[in-house]
């Protein structure tokens, strides 16, 4: 499992590689920066496998210590390609900085590191790289020159990329580059690693061949992050239709209480469309599920009007002082109690003419969006703990006069009844707020 491990930032610098190829197939702008960035994560997931421990370990028809020396020469070539992406876009760079100067230094370098290398009569022994004498010198001066040209890449990279994501606007570009920022701030931090390779030669004139669990942590961490930068603009639809999806779930399972309860009234509202009930499908059929349970909702609404009780009123009033909520849940706890004592008259028959001058609080003229997130607080107000079951009682309530065909309305000795006395003990905020049911 730990030899998987190792390879791990060679798959995220191959995930960038091949995002950046395909970004080149499709077309791009800035062809020649998507081209640097391409050859960046394919030669930095060479390099990665290569100067990953298991690959040290195989029998190769030359020296491990060339192997090493292969992967470091393959990582500077990889960091090559970054600062010609930002010159190819035209980012603001220092005047100094030009193409011709670039490959000048580069080739420098990927020259001087590998004769030094080689010139230091290093030898490998149990992943380790071992010299004596006067090849220490030399062997450090090879890894300060490997760190010295990857800060200078990394510098030249990171610094106009940084000064222009912070003049952009919010958007998937801006996250983009914060990304790709952090990821190059990390690489930097892997790069000043490497003194302490150039410490330990010093030292004891011996280093690791590979890349040990510091370095190879900090480099797993600057390739994902550059890979999610990089990516961060094909992703926004994917993110966009994750989160539809999400939402559309969670707004379809949480009218299930409101749906339920309508259903036990009219049971042929609800559409059989010779489909299993929607769980986990895609965003279009969550989508259309949700529309064709607001419609279903809506006829449940027209069955369960014939069965609203003269005193709904009164009763809504008795339920938002019996359970009081938030002013911005009023009118929906107020709407769920209505809905609770229909249903209760709906169990035990029409004991008295449905008062249809009582208009359900149903949103007209709005979306199917605003309209389900209505029934939504709806549904979730008719969850209350004890709501349903007061309603059914206070409905089941008989008259005083023992007159069985008519509901009481609450008397003046409870808290209840004094909400609901006389027109202006009625709430005049819901009366104000809700529309004709159509």
């Amino acid at each position: 499992m730990s030899d998987l491990l190792a390879y791990l930032p060679a798959v995220a610098a191959l995930w960038l590689g091949c995002y950046e190829l395909r970004l080149l197939r499709d077309g791009s702008d800035s062809p020649y920066a998507v081209r640097c960035l391409c050859r960046f994560g394919f030669c930095m997931a060479a390099a990665m496998a290569l100067l990953a421990a298991p690959t040290l370990h195989l029998e190769w028809p030359w020296s491990p210590r060339l192997t090493h020396l292969l992967g470091r020469e393959m990582e500077m070539a990889a960091l090559a390609f970054l600062p010609p992406a930002v010159i190819e876009i035209g980012l603001p760079r220092p005047r100094l900085l030009t193409a011709r100067l670039h490959v000048g230094v580069s080739v420098s370098a990927l020259v001087l590191c590998a004769v030094l290398f080689l010139s230091s009569g290093v030898r490998t022994r149990h992943g380790s790289l071992l010299v004596e004498g006067t090849g220490a010198p030399l062997l450090a001066s090879s890894d300060a020159v490997f760190t010295g040209y990857s800060l200078w890449c990394l510098a030249v990279f990171l610094v106009p990329v940084h000064r222009f994501a912070r003049g952009l606007g919010p958007g998937a570009l801006r996250t983009g580059l914060r990304l790709i920022t952090a990821s190059v701030a990390v690489g930097l931090v892997w790069a000043l690693w490497g003194v302490s390779a150039i410490v330990t030669v010093a030292v004891d004139h011996r280093q690791s061949a590979g890349l040990d669990q510091v370095g190879r942590m900090l480099g797993l961490c600057c390739l994902v992050l550059g890979f999610l930068g990089g990516t961060a603009g094909g992703r926004v639809a994917v993110t966009t239709a994750v989160g539809r999806w999400l939402r559309a779930y969670r707004t379809y399972r949480a009218l299930e209480p409101l749906w339920s309860a309508l259903r036990s009234v009219s049971p042929g509202a609800a559409l059989d469309l010779g489909r299993p009930p929607v769980r986990l499908f895609s965003l279009h059929r969550s989508e259309f599920a949700i529309y064709r349970r607001v419609i279903e909702i809506r006829d449940g609404y027209l069955e369960l009007r014939a069965f609203v009780p003269p005193d709904a009123r009164a009763l809504s009033e008795a339920a938002l002082d019996r359970f009081p909520v938030p002013p911005s849940g009023r009118a929906a706890m107020a709407e769920a109690a209505v809905i609770a004592a229909a249903l209760e008259s709906a169990r035990t028959g029409p004991v008295a003419p449905a008062d249809r001058d009582v208009a359900l609080a149903y949103p007209v003229g709005c979306s199917v969006e605003e309209e389900a997130a209505w029934l939504v607080q709806v549904s979730e107000a008719l969850t209350v703990a004890g709501l349903v079951e007061h309603m059914r009682h206070r409905v089941a309530l008989p008259d005083p006069a023992g007159d069985a065909a008519s509901l009481r309305r609450p008397g003046p000795g409870r808290d209840e009844g004094r909400s609901g006395q006389g027109g202006g003990g009625r709430r005049q905020g819901r009366a104000e707020g809700q529309g004709r049911f159509r």
